[in-house]
């Protein structure tokens, strides 16, 4: 019985090369690939009039050749990977070629192939192999077409070179410019460099060279490092421009998600081991000049930040596409900073990379080479970058608040320094008393010096207080905002609660008088109660935020803080019974006055006590009763006096962020929450010259929030 095989038309060839590699770059690639795997230092890319179809590309390497043997077996066999018998190159590179689909792509770019190649075993014989695409295109059968290997004696170097002529189509600019931009990118723009370079004599290569290759780095504002170890365990380590460390964290901090109900930390990351760099840098122009006291080139950092921005992934040493290229925000860094910008890097302000060698091969290639395969180690590899990206936003805007915070005060003291130096000088300069000599001679020029720095410095100085001002207005301005539209909704809101209470109690009246008094109670009773109820609630509300924003509350006076303290707490009186909730009081403090506005200390006790409501509103709230204590003391220590107040809850205390972020804008464990609330007790603390501190837990098993003003004994009493 005669024996047959399987034979493929031609047309499959354009099926697994053409269309399945859309992008005539991502073929080339894939020889350039293949460079890497036969150990080759510089590959070269040369083209000759490709801009129009019929012209020439060149891809040729010094690695280690071929044999005819693997020229047939190895070069010649399409969809057999290499990888699967020896996985690591003779130098010990691990091999990135994969099935030679791309191979094929790009060979079929022209309608004739040449490939040359010296082994490095045998230096003295060249082979050579030429493919006719247009005689195979029109046989039955690929097999149907014999290819000739021819060998040579000659002296020459190591390497491949593959001579692709003919090209069916013009490389067009769009193309010329993503593979200039593939070819630079495919070590990366980063100072430590490769073993393995990529050149090509193209005018878009030379172009983008200039920009891609610029050392900018040296200008970055913040450098992430974050690390994946072999257990899947997360850490990262922040630094601030010198290379100083800023902060360092482990996995239970690094690894926790920041963002939704569940905010637990994986026990691991199931994605190979990885390390991850991101450069974040400040397009402030004159931002490097205040701490570096040199001018960044802002416009040119821009520019190479637009070819190289965004974070890209290096497999084996070589970069991955499409992740990072132009329009690919595969950890959707850009949209997440659109929701949250403090601190957050972007693709326009920050370069980054993500380094696997992924010796188990978990991470698997797409068949078009575009990328890896969605499975669970990839998606965990993503989930690993976004949350060290979080952490940092997280270090980065507790940075910028201690500069915030404390800026305006420093910069206050600053100003009355600078201007009683520069009254000094001006009196030096012309005293008041007439009998006082005059400055000549040569100390005139030393005065005027003088004169000249103090006035710069009293200049200096008021701008650095407006900046730290200006951040400032610009959270209390959207404060304002809400407090605003809250004031205007409540005015309107209590006209028509006061009206539902009235008509319900009319409804009531009018059933009462067809229905008997029984029947009133089993059927009626209970929802007229509940309206009311609900009214009254509505009511309470309503008139809360008018009572906080009274005009004489934000006027400066001696504020006893014992007295006014149960006062505040009863404005929430009803949202905490309704909820349940008791507040104890332990109030030891009398006599303690605090130097302030009644709106400031409203706004202090007023935040912790809805903070802690919110407590119990929680998932993991599982104390069955609720109680808020409200403690005061005064201490003395010296020469200074101190109201301590402290707000225990029994809720379930601080879980799932940190003791610092807390007081950070924006951060909240709550799906809803506005997360400012403790930010504004913060910032009213350290205006009046206070502290403040947050504890895990306290006396009552939740959370313990404690504040610490300056404050005087009235007279007559004790401390």
């Amino acid at each position: 019985m005669p024996q047959h095989h399987l034979r493929f038309a031609p047309e499959i060839l354009a099926r697994l090369g053409e269309e399945l590699v859309p992008h005539a770059d991502l073929g080339i690639m894939e020889l350039v690939r293949n460079s890497y795997d036969a150990d080759a230092k510089v590959c070269h890319l040369q083209m000759s009039e490709a801009e129009q179809p019929g012209g020439t590309l060149i891809v040729s390497d010094n690695g280690d050749g071929m044999t005819a043997d693997q020229l047939a077996n190895g070069f010649l066999l399409i969809g057999k990977s290499g990888k699967s018998s020896d996985t690591h190159t003779p130098s010990g590179r691990r091999k990135v070629g994969e099935k030679g689909l791309g191979r094929i792509a790009a060979l079929r770019l022209g309608t004739h192939v040449t490939v040359r190649t010296r082994s490095k075993d045998q230096l003295d014989t060249e082979h050579s192999l030429t493919i006719d695409w247009d005689r195979i295109d029109a046989s039955d059968a690929v097999e149907d077409v014999p290819l000739a290997i021819e060998s040579r004696k000659c002296k020459g170097k190591k390497g491949t070179t593959v001579e692709i002529t003919g090209l069916r189509e013009a490389i067009a600019q769009q193309d010329a410019d993503r593979l200039a931009r593939s070819v630079l990118m495919l070590t990366g723009p980063f100072a430590d460099g490769s073993a393995f370079r990529v050149t090509c004599d193209s005018p878009e290569f030379t172009n983008l060279a200039k920009v891609i290759t610029a050392d900018l780095l040296q200008w970055v504002e913040f450098r992430l490092v974050a690390e994946l170890d072999e257990q899947g365990q997360a850490s990262a380590t922040l630094y601030n421009w010198r290379g100083e460390v800023i902060k360092s964290a482990g996995h239970s901090d690094v690894g926790r998600k920041r963002q939704g109900r569940d905010r637990s930390v994986p026990l691991k990351f199931s994605a190979p081991p990885a390390a991850f760099e991101m450069w974040m840098f400040n397009l402030n122009p004159g931002a490097s000049k205040e701490v570096r006291l040199a001018q960044q080139p802002t416009e040119e950092i821009k520019r190479w930040l637009k070819q190289v921005g965004g974070v890209h992934l290096y497999h084996r040493e070589l970069r991955v596409q499409p992740y990072g290229d132009v329009g690919n925000d595969w950890l959707v860094i850009n949209l997440r900073r659109a929701a949250s910008p403090e601190g957050r890097a972007s693709t326009n302000n920050s370069v980054g990379r993500i380094r696997v060698e992924d010796p188990r091969d978990v991470l698997q290639p797409k068949t078009d080479r575009s990328g890896f395969v969605d499975n669970l180690a990839f998606t965990e590899l993503q989930e690993f970058a976004k949350r060290a990206l979080d952490w940092s936003a997280d270090q980065r805007l507790e940075l910028r608040e201690q500069r915030r915070v404390g800026a305006a005060p420093k910069a206050r003291d600053r100003v009355k320094e600078a201007e009683k130096q520069f009254r000094n000088l001006m009196e030096a300069i012309s005293p008041k008393d007439p009998d006082t000599p005059t400055l000549d001679g040569s100390a005139d020029s030393a005065v005027l010096e003088s004169f000249t720095a103090g006035a710069s410095e009293v200049f200096d100085s008021q701008r650095q207080e407006i900046e730290a001002l200006r951040e400032d207005l610009l959270l209390y301005r959207t404060l304002a905002t809400v407090g605003t539209s809250t004031a205007v909704f409540a005015h309107e809101a209590m006209k028509p609660a006061a009206r539902i209470i009235n008509e319900v109690k009319t409804v009531s009246r009018r059933v009462k008088q067809h229905v008997s008094e029984d029947e009133y109670k089993e059927r009626f009773h209970s929802s007229v109660e509940n309206s009311i109820e609900s009214a009254k609630t509505l009511e309470t509300f309503a008139r809360l935020p008018l009572t906080l924003l009274t005009k004489n509350k934000r006027q400066v006076t001696d504020v006893d803080f014992d007295r006014e303290c149960p006062a505040i707490v009863r404005l929430f009186s009803r949202y905490l019974d309704e909820r349940g909730i008791q507040v104890e009081y332990d109030l030891d403090a009398e006599g303690a006055i605090v130097r302030s506005t009644i709106a400031d200390i409203e706004s202090i006790l007023s935040n912790l006590i809805v903070n802690a409501a919110h407590a119990f509103t929680r998932t993991d709230a599982i104390r069955p009763e609720r109680a808020i204590r409200v403690r005061t003391r005064l201490v003395v220590e010296g020469d200074t006096t101190r109201l301590c107040l402290c707000v225990d809850d029994s809720g379930p205390g601080i879980k799932d962020i940190s003791l610092s972020a807390i007081w950070l804008p924006g951060k909240t464990t709550r799906d809803n929450g506005t997360g400012l609330g403790l930010t504004i007790v913060r910032d009213i603390v350290a205006d009046l010259g206070g502290t403040q501190e947050a504890r895990e837990y306290g006396e009552l098993g939740g959370a313990r929030i404690m504040v610490w003003l300056p404050a005087q004994v009235a007279e007559g009493q004790g401390s």
